[in-house]
């Protein structure tokens, strides 16, 4: 008779907060590699040490773990964080935001390329609720945008502001596989972040 071999549950003692961070970065490396629909419950218990019936009962099903997945890799809490704070230089506070944004889009660029052709599949897992990380990020910068024109430092629909400025940076960060030689790759991103800050603010119609 052939035993099926079961994840063994991690020896030492850890919190459920503790298990619960495990069990989301085993499904960010799973779906890293195979995408939401391809990553199972089963080969997540294993890569976090733990027994599926664990997984379950932290997160209930899959599509919550999905989404419990993506709420806390985005990165929308720590940009809303530190957007909060900035209220100096415009410039240089989109270049902060520009920055934060670049390096989470970076890390993340194997989960949002799945995303990108699983769309059909990420309909179902994001049914239950409103919430989308997208949107949460464009959320985040559409209140930052907003208290700069009630300011008077900028001008123009927020929530449209938001979107062209985190496009520049989604762009690059997708950008640097496809297009590595051109002359906004080549460069240290911060290079390419200021002049997407500069053409951000001034365009580029000679005046």
């Amino acid at each position: 008779m052939i035993e099926t071999r079961k994840p063994i549950e991690t020896t030492r003692s850890t919190s459920p907060e503790e298990t619960r961070e495990r069990i989301l970065t085993a499904t960010r490396e799973v779906i890293g590699r195979k995408g939401k629909r391809g990553a199972t419950t089963r080969e997540i218990a294993e890569v976090a040490g733990v027994n599926e019936a664990t997984l379950f009962r932290h997160f209930g099903t899959k599509e919550a773990l999905l989404v419990a997945c993506a709420q806390h890799f985005c990165g929308y809490m720590q940009l809303a964080d530190v957007a909060a704070q900035l209220t100096g230089n415009l410039s240089e506070d989109l270049f902060t935001l520009g920055s934060l944004m670049l390096a989470r889009f970076v890390s993340l660029q194997d989960m949002i390329r799945w995303s990108l052709v699983e769309q059909e599949y990420e309909k179902d897992i994001f049914a239950e609720t409103a919430w989308r990380p997208q949107l949460a990020i464009v959320a985040v910068m559409t209140v930052f945008m907003q208290r700069r024109i009630d300011g008077g430092e900028l001008e123009g629909d927020a929530q449209k502001l938001a979107m062209v400025f985190l496009g520049l940076i989604f762009m690059h960060a997708l950008g640097s596989k496809k297009f590595p030689d051109s002359p906004l790759h080549r460069g240290d991103s911060e290079s390419a972040l200021r002049f997407y800050v500069d053409v951000f603010l001034n365009g580029v119609q000679k005046r």
